[in-house]
């Protein structure tokens, strides 16, 4: 598993007329947990460390145009705004103020990340540019369509995707029962690309999740879509990525890819 060794500058101090308390009620929910100022930690599960630190995004993002897909709180926006990034594209559903992005915003005085209200399935280069560093953090498997999000995270992507998710390599749900290894049916599963649908609530009575993927669904679903990937590290029932941008695109060599009517449907432009 990665490690996070160092910051290059560390979390600010804390304003002395700022009650962290009362902005943390400000936020109808916390998703991140992320060190705001000093020893003072935003108050959500999910530990922004250890979610770049599992993925090996760079310490250092001097000078790189960075875009945070599934931003919610902001905070892995804010991060990489604090490790030097040039411009952060926060991109969400919902608005800034639903997600607490906005009180956060403020409270840090950031001045080089932007809210982008707008779907992972519509990222139109011509609208919002191209990006040296993409963060696609615990959305993958959300997704009822995972492989067109890929495809459009193709088109404004010029660096790397650093990507984790659920995989069901450890969490194969059959017969009722979850948390199964996926070889405990095959030894060869865990080999095939394969992605589990979830039609209504049964990964852990939550409607929002669609597909799981074992490791090489995810690393053939990149590559597809002309990307060079890798895995990174894999811990209990989670898998980090990265994908680099320039691999065969053989999207583009199917009978879809070639349709200039099915491009334009999928809105991949030409």
């Amino acid at each position: 598993m990665g490690t996070l060794s160092s910051y290059p500058s560390a979390a600010p101090a804390c304003p002395p007329d700022l009650d962290t308390d009362i902005l943390f009620r400000r936020v109808p929910h916390w998703h991140q947990r992320w060190e705001i100022f000093q020893g003072i930690f935003t108050p959500g599960r999910n530990s922004v460390e250890t979610m770049l630190g599992n993925s090996e995004v760079p310490v250092d993002l001097s000078g790189k145009r960075v875009l945070d897909v599934g931003t919610f709180n902001g905070c892995c926006a804010f991060e990489c705004e604090r490790r030097g990034a040039s411009e952060v594209v926060a991109l969400d559903l919902q608005t800034p103020d639903e997600l607490g992005f906005s009180v956060l915003n403020a409270a840090v005085r950031s001045n080089r990340v932007r809210f982008h209200r707008g779907s992972v399935y519509h990222l139109d280069p011509e609208e919002i540019g191209t990006f040296d560093v993409i963060l696609f953090f615990g959305v993958l498997y959300h997704l009822r369509y995972p492989l067109l999000a890929i495809d459009q995270l193709r088109r404004v992507s010029r660096g790397t995707i650093y990507s984790e998710t659920l995989v069901i390599d450890q969490r194969f749900l059959a017969e009722g029962k979850d948390f199964q290894p996926l070889s405990s049916y095959h030894s060869a599963l865990t080999q095939i690309p394969l992605w589990q649908f979830y039609k209504s609530n049964e990964l852990a009575g939550d409607y929002s999740n669609w597909f799981g993927p074992n490791i090489q669904a995810v690393l053939g679903a990149f590559e597809s879509a002309g990307f060079t990937a890798s895995l990174i590290s894999e811990w209990g029932d989670r898998a980090a990525f990265q994908a680099v941008a320039g691999g065969a695109d053989t999207m583009g060599q199917s009978y879809e890819g070639v349709s200039e009517v099915v491009r334009n449907d999928l809105a991949l432009g030409n």
